[in-house]
């Protein structure tokens, strides 16, 4: 598949791995990905992908969202509390913007125009939204129902820092991930840090209320993904 850019943010990586996994698909062709849309030299927006069913012919606008939120209390609106671990975006708020923004913006004068020099009316376009997430539970809760979203993106779990700050964590063995490592699995070939260690890792960051994501390693030698909230 041809190897990935080291040097990109998290997002274009992800925009990366779906652009080839679909180049590598025979149920779909790729049009277009990233497309700016401008209204007089000022962005508007962008599509994302533009493909199109090898089978139906049929034309798809693809929107592409990678998120990881925490759960931030068990209730009955799972939706509405699903937030980003340092509380700047949530899921509600990113559903509104598809749903209000990113979809129309294919109906606008600039974006039938773009459109047009692919040969593509915006009438015949199909909208989809491929929404990817990681989610992390309370580090107390257990069983939660996550109904209508897949339980399988349950991808770790979360604690304020003044309760990982507390001897129950002290004897545990931590890794800070890079952002481009978030999206992997944990595994046991890093350099482990102790609790003392990774305090003075990650102070600073807490501080500027950005909440790290750690790999916690127990006694037992299990490893689980761990986001520390300063709120």
């Amino acid at each position: 598949m041809g190897l990935i850019p080291s040097n990109i943010r998290l997002g274009h990586k992800i925009e990366h791995i779906f652009l080839k996994l679909i180049q590598h698909s025979g149920q779909y062709k790729v049009i277009a990905h990233n497309i700016p849309i401008r209204r007089d030299k000022v962005s508007l927006g962008e599509i994302d992908f533009l493909l199109q069913d090898v089978d139906s012919q049929e034309y798809i606008h693809i929107e592409l969202t990678y998120k990881f939120y925490v759960i931030s209390e068990v209730a009955t609106n799972i939706e509405g509390q699903l937030i980003g671990p340092n509380q700047r975006d949530s899921f509600q708020a990113k559903k509104d913007r598809i749903i209000n923004h990113q979809i129309p913006l294919l109906k606008t004068p600039e974006a039938t125009s773009v459109l047009q020099r692919f040969n593509i009316e915006t009438s015949e376009l199909l909208h989809q939204v491929c929404f990817k997430s990681q989610l992390f539970i309370p580090y107390m809760a257990n069983n939660l129902d996550l109904a209508p979203f897949n339980s399988n993106c349950i991808s770790g779990r979360w604690i304020p820092f003044q309760k990982f700050n507390s001897p129950w964590f002290f004897e545990h063995r931590y890794y800070l991930p890079s952002k481009q490592e978030w999206l992997l699995d944990p595994h046991q070939g890093v350099n482990w840090l102790s609790h003392k260690d990774m305090l003075e890792l990650i102070s600073i960051g807490l501080e500027n209320k950005n909440s790290p994501l750690l790999w916690m390693k127990s006694s037992d030698f299990t490893i689980e993904k761990l986001f520390i909230v300063w709120w």
